[in-house]
């Protein structure tokens, strides 16, 4: 019972409170422990999922980053392109909000794009269109129509190659700095 009660505390007010400091990898730390805690059988069965494909998602991972990069780096683009698989709160949240199973997804790995200017932000984005095939209704600007916090980027959801949907964000360093 204690556990559970520091588990609702710490989701309803350590993990929101390292959000607003800007501790990330804090705050995502502190919801999947208590998840952990508060829906056992979801965290494993992600878990497990997450486990299972460790190898392959790590693969498709770097093969990924290195055709935006290498793509990038050709068109004398200058970026930096990193990718992350999301983490297990986050896609609990997100199966339980749409009501979908993990593998109806399409954002369970993301890579971010950082360039100089604005203008790159709009070049990478027809780049990365060209490499992968778009999924339709799935992109948005929020550089030319921020969100409220003036959060700024554009996310795009494509398909590689091996038919497993993906996220691409891209946005400038200045825009890094302030969403982070």
């Amino acid at each position: 019972a204690k556990q559970l009660k520091k588990c609702r505390e710490t989701m309803d007010i350590y993990a929101p409170l390292a959000h607003r400091l800007g501790m990330q990898k804090i705050k995502w730390e502190l919801e999947d422990i208590a998840l952990r805690y508060l829906d056992p059988v979801s965290y494993d069965q992600i878990m497990s999922h997450l486990l299972a494909h460790k190898e392959q998602d790590e693969a498709f991972m770097r093969t990924i980053q290195n055709k935006i990069s290498a793509r990038l780096l050709d068109m004398g683009i200058h970026s930096k392109t990193y990718g992350r698989i999301k983490h297990v709160y986050s896609i609990y949240r997100k199966m339980n909000t749409q009501d979908k199973s993990m593998d109806e997804l399409y954002d369970i790995y993301a890579f971010r794009v950082i360039v100089d200017t604005i203008p790159d932000c709009y070049n990478v984005l027809g780049h990365v269109h060209d490499l992968f095939n778009l999924v339709p209704g799935r992109f948005k600007d929020y550089i030319s129509t921020p969100k409220p916090n003036m959060y700024q980027s554009l996310h795009t959801t494509v398909i590689g190659k091996q038919g497993i949907p993906f996220e691409v964000q891209i946005r400038t360093w200045q825009m890094h700095e302030t969403a982070e």
